[in-house]
């Protein structure tokens, strides 16, 4: 008789190696929860550090857009995320869409060809419902340094 082993599967590896499969956080946490939206919170605001400045390839006078969004489905908050992007890269019709919109980055600037380059991978063991931090570099299929994210994933995300 033949036996069966089954390997167990980290969940937080599992998110992780998603992640760093896609070309943006929302595809995967969709293919991973079904219908996701954006929620945008419009009164934020953080300038970005002179070293983010350098990662993105900008002065110190050229704008620096920022967003913090939350992904949710199903009434359930899967990540949040901070996003320090370049306007000056982005056609006018992908910077009202964020702006105004509440459309996930990734997909507003899909037309780009975007692909990422993780920074930072980080599990976070604590008390709360957050698992695993990325901090990443969006980048458009010409090589320009579009934006720099910092995500969140929860719990509800795995």
């Amino acid at each position: 008789m033949a036996m069966t082993i089954r390997a167990e599967v980290d969940p937080v590896a599992s998110l992780d190696a998603d992640l760093l499969r896609g070309p943006t956080a929302t595809a995967a946490l969709q293919r991973r929860c079904g219908d996701v939206r954006v929620e945008v919170d419009r009164d934020a605001h953080r300038d970005p550090s002179a070293e983010q400045r350098k990662r993105l390839h900008v002065s110190d006078s050229e704008p620096v857009g920022y967003r913090r969004v939350r992904l949710v489905a199903g009434g359930v908050v899967l990540s949040h995320a901070e996003n320090w992007f370049v306007p000056a890269r982005l056609t006018q019709a992908m910077r009202d869409s964020l702006n105004k919109g509440d459309s996930p980055f990734g997909e507003v600037i899909a037309p780009l060809g975007p692909s990422r380059r993780t920074l930072i991978r980080e599990p976070i063991q604590s008390s709360n419902d957050e698992v695993l931090r990325h901090h990443a570099l969006v980048i458009a299929a010409n090589g320009q340094v579009l934006a720099e994210v910092i995500e969140t994933y929860r719990a509800a995300a795995l």
